[in-house]
């Protein structure tokens, strides 16, 4: 973790003690984000925090040492290489049971400053030494639809509730279609707070008001959006939320409304991925043509490939087809089960992960769990580098 800032977790019923705990970490230059609990966590609130923040670091006050260990537990399932730090009496059996949950560091109560400061600037140096984390932000994923009932929604809903099956992710799911939002009904949802209300309080989003704004599906979280039809502020707040999302949520799936509004733009330029889903219908292709024309012009194009959906294999209009006339890669297929599809819906229930519909949503989850998928890209012919005209790759401008 050399020349990278790590973040600690203090959990502690005794405010001073935390208050103490955290301003002895707060000298030194490695330590980055700081978040103080006054009370054990349940482990629901635990595997919530856990999921919108990496930390690096546990102080644990174990003064009620079935709950600290509750937690430590918890923990340890969350994330194997945080390093745990227990504050606790000089006890044999307190200390026995706590190195048989794993923990080997340990302050005494009311220990003096000079050996609290020494302890932890030992357990700092411990923290400098391990590997450095693979990576600090999230990842923005954009699901575009070609035309309203293209499917971009579905999509997005069933790969973002699969890539959260893994204990590793933290998965967020963004509806952003104010005219058609789908999400709550497609999660079964009954959502008091809206993506609205998130937006019009970027400045002060902090975990606890974040809490309040978000829905859930088993691991995923949910930030549905108000059937209000009204525009989004174009005022930098979509991007203040987009890095919230970024610093709590390992994959932060947006699903976009048809038109690409100065709010979806914002998005599309933040997106590391965007996944502009179509049909094999004509009409879909087409106006897959045009959008991915727009891509391209807001510099998007490395960024930007197909997901073909209800994909039948004996079409003409094939995959290679498609990309061709579109201009972009296909990244996977869809397969056309409808009736299945509709009906998981209709119940706001998991498609059948051993279904080719629900092994399809499971890979595309894959493809974004893994960092390193590159998406292939067909190979041009010289005659096809030649005519194209000369642009700054770096400019993304409409």
């Amino acid at each position: 973790m050399s020349n990278s800032k790590f973040n600690c977790l203090i959990i502690s019923p005794d405010p001073e003690a935390a208050k103490v705990y955290g301003e002895e970490l707060a000298k030194s230059s490695s330590v980055g984000f700081m978040y103080t609990l006054s009370s054990y966590p349940g482990e629901t609130a635990l595997a919530g925090l856990l999921r919108r923040h990496t930390f690096d670091l546990l102080v644990i006050d174990c003064r009620d040492l079935t709950s600290a260990l509750a937690v430590v537990e918890s923990v340890q399932v969350q994330n194997l290489q945080l390093e745990t730090l227990a504050v606790c009496e000089e006890d044999v059996k307190v200390l026995a049971a706590l190195m048989r949950a794993g923990v080997r560091d340990y302050i005494v109560f009311d220990t003096p400053i000079d050996t609290l400061r020494w302890i932890l600037a030992s357990t700092i140096d411990k923290l400098q030494g391990k590997p450095r984390r693979t990576s600090t932000r999230g990842e923005i994923v954009a699901f575009l639809p070609s035309k309203p009932g293209s499917g971009a929604s579905t999509i997005a809903a069933h790969t973002s509730l699969a890539a959260s099956r893994t204990n590793k992710s933290r998965v967020l799911l963004v509806d952003m279609d104010r005219d058609a939002p789908m999400q709550a009904f497609l999660n079964k949802l009954r959502p008091d707070h809206y993506l609205q209300e998130a937006l019009a309080n970027t400045e002060k989003l902090d975990d606890d008001l974040w809490l309040q704004l978000i829905s859930q599906r088993d691991r995923l979280d949910i930030l549905p959006a108000d059937a209000d039809g009204s525009a989004y502020p174009d005022n930098g707040h979509m991007q203040q939320l987009l890095s919230y999302c970024r610093s709590a949520y390992d994959i932060t799936c947006v699903d976009l409304p048809g038109p690409t509004d100065s709010g979806a733009v914002e998005v599309l330029i933040e997106a590391k991925r965007i996944y502009l889903v179509c049909t094999q219908e004509l009409v879909s292709v087409h106006i897959a043509m045009r959008k991915a024309d727009r891509l391209k012009r807001l510099g998007l194009e490395r960024e930007s490939c197909l997901v073909v959906n209800r994909f039948m294999a004996n079409h003409v209009m094939n995959e290679e087809t498609i990309a061709d006339l579109v201009g972009l890669p296909v990244e996977t297929t869809v397969p056309n089960s409808y009736a299945l599809a509709s009906v998981s819906a209709d119940k706001g229930s998991e498609v059948d992960p051993t279904t080719p519909l629900g092994k399809s949503y499971a890979k595309l989850a894959g493809i974004l769990l893994n960092d390193n998928v590159e998406i292939p890209r067909k190979e041009r012919k010289f005659l096809e580098f030649i005519s194209q005209p000369f642009a700054r790759r770096n400019v993304r401008s409409a």
